[in-house]
């Protein structure tokens, strides 16, 4: 890939962006019979354009290839380019093109249980993807965030997570998230007891996958429901299921899938009493996960053979897998500590003991009456400085909708950007707004912000930008949610 520093984002014509989606559905007809040939097509695809510097084009041939590549077990040899792909999306200003990127790159991190990276990544994909308006990102950025509060344990939080991403999915056709939203629904239905509801969804799941030829999500539901079928004590339909899920996986070279099974395929071997099966393909999925570096199933392997061979009285062999076990689960607890908070060092109250940014906000909202006494300046100075202390902010910007500030006569695509989403912006990255062009100049333009549509009545009234020091600046839910509180407070002045 060539340095794209200075390259300036551009707008393909129809009939380019046409032919391009052609392509790649070609390749993608070609990928369902011949891996290979589609994974070289792509491959040349990729490089072409990012040789003649067409970002867009690079990173939509790119993800294409990620998603023929992940489900075989091959995402980390495309992890340097996704990586420098994402540089040249920042580069460039393609918030789409970014928000992708780092959806792919939050995949690579959960697959090895690096669930803090993940959580980043999908994040950030999260609010690019929302700020640009492109759902199909969003919506599988949510899945994966749900997909990190599975992985440890929240189950209730997880699916809340999914049927949040569910109703934003409401009303559009796409086969794909349909069948990867239905079997990660049931997932979180079967883990809190709502037994026939994840039968239902995983039911739904299978429908989706095969409506729309992805075998991945087809196997992988059969897999689900063979753990269902293990739940009611069905041994038979767990093992039509989990045979078929195995056989997919095999023909299709889908490693994780096939390790994941292999471990319900010890659960049924394990009840029909077959302990020479159990430890088989017990061995056999945990060859597959370290294969794909999936440390989350090579722990769950590892613990799984440690119990097996405790009962065959193999003391030494069970050993040796409960210590890989907890050392695997070690170091997926350390790659999961959350990131230092980004907010500014609390304050403390009389008493010394310190204030946590929830708390600071709630101060500030007991001050409503008395600000409201006071000079509209006095009142401006006094929120604007307080909303610093309590995000960690470098400044606090109010833009009235008016000649000279914001209007639609001048910056056009950004109040019609605020209208429509109607919500604070979180921009993780000044260079990546997709007004970027419109905005450049203004003070704050260049550093990491979020922006939130202030409002007379109904009607769009201005902005508040909380602005940071920094270009970059990964913002948490939870600021988001300060902001738009501390919004509603502004627009009382």
């Amino acid at each position: 890939m060539r340095n794209q520093t200075n390259a300036p984002a551009t707008t393909p014509s129809p009939t380019a962006e046409r032919a391009r989606i052609e392509a790649l559905a070609r390749i993608g007809r070609v990928a369902q019979r011949h891996a290979r040939l589609a994974d070289g097509l792509l491959e040349r695809l990729t490089a072409m354009a990012f040789e003649r510097d067409d970002t867009a084009a690079g990173v939509e041939a790119l993800c294409a290839r990620f998603a023929l590549l992940e489900p075989r077990g091959r995402a980390l040899e495309l992890l340097p380019t996704l990586e420098q792909a994402a540089a040249l999306a920042a580069a460039g200003h393609f918030p789409t093109q970014a928000a992708r990127v780092c959806e792919a790159l939050g995949r690579i991190a959960y697959q090895q249980g690096e669930y803090q990276l993940a959580s980043e990544q999908w994040s950030r994909a999260l609010d690019l993807a929302e700020v640009s308006s492109h759902l199909p990102t969003a919506v599988a950025a949510r899945i994966g965030l749900g997909q990190i509060h599975y992985a440890q344990a929240d189950w209730a939080r997880g699916l809340r997570q999914m049927r949040d991403a569910a109703e934003q999915m409401a009303g559009t056709e796409d086969s794909y998230l349909a069948a990867k939203l239905a079997l990660n629904i049931g997932v979180g239905s079967i883990e809190t007891g709502d037994l026939p509801a994840a039968e239902r969804h995983f039911s739904h799941g299978l429908a989706a996958a095969r409506r729309g030829g992805h075998r991945v999500f087809e196997a992988e539901a059969h897999w689900h429901l063979a753990r269902a079928a293990l739940a009611r004590q069905r041994m038979d339909w767990a093992v039509a299921d989990c045979r078929l899920a195995l056989d997919i996986a095999a023909r299709q070279g889908y490693p994780w899938l096939e390790a994941a099974a292999s471990r319900t395929w010890t659960e049924i071997a394990m009840a029909r009493g077959d302990t020479a099966a159990a430890i088989r393909s017990t061995r056999h999925g945990l060859a597959l996960a370290q294969r794909i570096q999936a440390r989350a199933q090579a722990r769950q392997a590892h613990l799984q053979l440690a119990q097996l061979l405790q009962a065959e009285g193999d003391a030494a062999g069970a050993l040796e897998h409960l210590w890989q076990h907890l050392a695997l689960q070690s170091e997926i607890e350390r790659l999961s500590l959350p990131a230092r908070a980004t907010l500014a060092a609390p304050t403390g109250d009389d008493t010394g003991a310190p204030l946590t940014p929830e708390e600071l906000l709630l101060h500030l909202c007991a001050q409503r009456q008395r600000l409201a006494s006071i000079p509209p300046t006095e009142a401006l100075a006094e929120l604007k400085a307080a909303s610093t202390r309590i995000l960690g902010l470098a400044r606090v910007i109010r833009w009235p909708l008016e000649t000279g500030g914001l209007c639609a006569e001048t910056r056009p695509r950004y109040v019609d950007l605020l209208t429509r989403h109607g919500a604070p912006l979180a921009l993780p990255d000044a260079a990546l707004h997709p007004c970027h062009d419109e905005l450049s100049g203004l003070a704050g333009a260049a550093e990491a912000r979020i922006e939130v549509p202030l409002y007379d009545g109904a009607r769009l009234a201005g902005a508040l930008w909380l602005v940071d020091a920094r270009p970059t600046r990964p913002w948490t839910r939870q600021e988001v949610l300060i902001a738009s509180q501390l919004g509603l407070l502004f627009e009382r002045l």
